[in-house]
């Protein structure tokens, strides 16, 4: 399920920083423990520091599964396809319900940048399932967009609701950070309260790791598409905190005689040519920060480092292409203390 279709520049867990044992153990009767899995279409990492292994893959896998028998687009008999195939709606989990209220306030702070009934638009222009041999007409993009915008969706009680029986929504943009908060939260259930957990490059550390220090994340920055060798070009130390990343480096499509991004504006049915090749999202929560990063890029470097600015926690950098071909970057202040420099 909720592959987050845009990601592309994935954020690594520099395993030698996480602190396995060793003589400067700073938690002496303390081990790291770590559980690794596939779920969603990708691999997740779980790793916590306890005195003991007493969290079981079996747990963590049931978890995940309840969480796609919600959110999953990939099961016929999830909650969000019956949605989709219901010419009305259908009565809400605890999941559906928390995702959905997320994401629709998330359309409205990014102007509709943000938008989980989009998909069709996305499939109209081959990013998706589907394969379109030309550049979709104006009218096909236009009559595609009536189904498409958060207007169409609306809440009664329990119950998610569409006025539009064609109109479907796709959690992708933001499942797989709420999917780190639901394991997160299950860690701190199980009284542990220094833990790291990844799904998909969405990231959410608590705690300190072994040796006592915050947990150091890798990202990818410029210095990857310019050529030199550096896999890991900026790091950060996070505690309490969530990254993500979406981009589209390489994510093209040709039609006619031009690429067009696997970026679709939501609001005009057109990709985007903003030049942005990536975005990573500093916040409280991996659900927020991952439909953030959705979100800007569909919204552009000013007005994403504007709204960045406005919203308290939220730290964003983004990797562009400026008008010579070579890749640069930018990043608000809040982003810049998270910056670890050895």
């Amino acid at each position: 399920m909720s592959i987050k279709s845009i990601i592309f520049l994935f954020i690594l867990i520099l395993i030698s920083s996480s602190g396995f044992v060793h003589s400067i153990n700073s938690h002496p009767s303390k081990s790291l423990y770590i559980i690794t899995g596939q779920a969603q279409g990708t691999t997740y990492t779980i790793k916590y520091i306890n005195t003991s292994a007493i969290i079981e893959k079996h747990s963590v896998d049931i978890l995940l599964s309840d969480i796609d028998q919600s959110l999953s687009l990939y099961q016929s008999n999830s909650l969000i396809s019956q949605f989709n195939q219901a010419n009305r709606g259908v009565k809400a989990d605890l999941h559906l319900m928390r995702v959905v209220r997320t994401s629709l306030l998330i359309n409205a702070t990014t102007q509709g940048c943000f938008d989980i009934t989009s998909k069709p638009i996305s499939m109209l222009w081959g990013f998706n399932a589907s394969i379109p041999q030309s550049i979709p007409s104006n009218d096909l993009v236009h009559q595609t967009l009536l189904t498409v915008g958060s207007h169409h969706l609306s809440w009664h009680k329990d119950s998610l609701i569409k006025d539009n029986p064609t109109t479907k929504i796709d959690c992708d943009g933001i499942a797989q950070g709420y999917t780190v908060d639901q394991l997160s939260l299950f860690l701190r259930n199980k009284d542990i309260t220094d833990f790291m957990v990844e799904l998909g490059g969405e990231v959410y550390s608590s705690g300190k790791n072994l040796v006592g220090n915050d947990w150091i994340i890798g990202i990818e920055g410029s210095e990857l598409y310019s050529g030199d060798d550096h896999f890991i070009s900026k790091k950060l130390r996070l505690s309490n905190m969530a990254v993500t990343t979406s981009g589209s480096m390489k994510k093209f499509r040709k039609l006619g005689n031009r690429y067009w991004s696997h970026v679709v504006d939501p609001r005009t049915g057109l990709p985007v040519d903003n030049k942005i090749v990536s975005v990573t999202v500093i916040a409280k929560d991996a659900m927020t920060a991952d439909a953030y990063d959705n979100g800007f890029m569909v919204l552009g470097i000013n007005s994403s480092l504007s709204l960045a600015n406005q919203i308290k926690d939220l730290g964003i950098y983004i990797l562009y292409v400026k008008p010579d071909g070579s890749f640069s970057d930018t990043s608000n202040a809040y982003f810049k203390r998270f910056l670890f420099h050895q």
